[in-house]
């Protein structure tokens, strides 16, 4: 309903002229999902057990596997009832991913250049990796399957999907492959010259490596370019920049 600028003392003029704004406007809500509704994780540390139970009962009979992180919540609980069920359903739901991911294993190892198998590997493995019941080997082990994907698919579809990108970038990093990670980064910018995402990407694994001049590198072409900055990045940029203690 208004718009909130930021103070001209925090950030450089030029920074300052590429914040854009989302125009909020009236709009009639959605009775259905704004009304009666609690986050399912609340409902879990807040009801009785019996309510608990059915609660979980009801999730595990939709798609009980994207919602890997309420049955985590629900494994915690006080009432061992409700933990069996979640207990449970992790089970299956791992065991239904890896039926799905080996069969889509053996439909590329037919099709290497199919893309759209590909992708769907890649939202399988990208699943199969966020359930905590893996150990550490096992989960590293899949994080470097799930990169070598989103390489496959980059290099068939370059420029299809800025989130091959972000998705290679953020894993490399949490793999220490600063290199591959930097390829990549430098790859999206070549790609998407015209995209936020990319610088900052590219950004990001200097900041990680602690590189100031391949930063501000990438911070002078962003300034160069004609690209308006969203909210969100408009306040990571000014973190990196000017958070107390978070220098390069």
């Amino acid at each position: 309903m208004s718009k909130k600028k930021y103070s001209k003392n925090l950030l450089p003029d030029w920074l300052l002229s590429r914040e854009q704004y989302d125009d909020l406007v009236f709009k009639s809500p959605n009775i259905e999902v704004e009304t009666n509704i609690i986050p399912f994780n609340d409902a879990l540390v807040l009801n009785d057990n019996k309510t608990k139970r059915r609660m979980l009962i009801d999730l595990l009979k939709g798609e009980f596997s994207t919602n890997i992180d309420a049955l985590e919540l629900a494994l915690k609980s006080d009432d061992s009832e409700t933990s069996h069920y979640a207990a449970t359903a992790v089970q299956q739901a791992k065991s239904d991913l890896m039926k799905t991911m080996r069969k889509l294993e053996e439909e590329i190892d037919n099709a290497e250049t199919d893309s759209r198998l590909l992708e769907d590997y890649r939202d399988i493995l990208k699943q199969y990796i966020r359930i905590e019941f893996l150990d550490k080997q096992t989960r590293k082990r899949y994080m470097y399957t799930y990169l070598a994907t989103l390489s496959k698919l980059i290099i068939l579809s370059p420029d299809s999907s800025k989130l091959n990108y972000m998705e290679k970038i953020d894993v490399a990093i949490s793999l220490h492959e600063y290199r591959e990670a930097l390829e990549a980064a430098n790859q999206f910018l070549a790609v998407f010259p015209d995209k936020e995402e990319a610088y900052f990407a590219a950004m990001n694994i200097h900041y990680v490596m602690k590189n100031r001049e391949g930063f501000n590198e990438i911070v002078g072409r962003l300034r160069g370019s004609e690209i308006r900055l969203s909210p969100d990045k408009l306040n990571q940029l000014r973190f990196w920049i000017q958070g107390d203690g978070n220098e390069l």
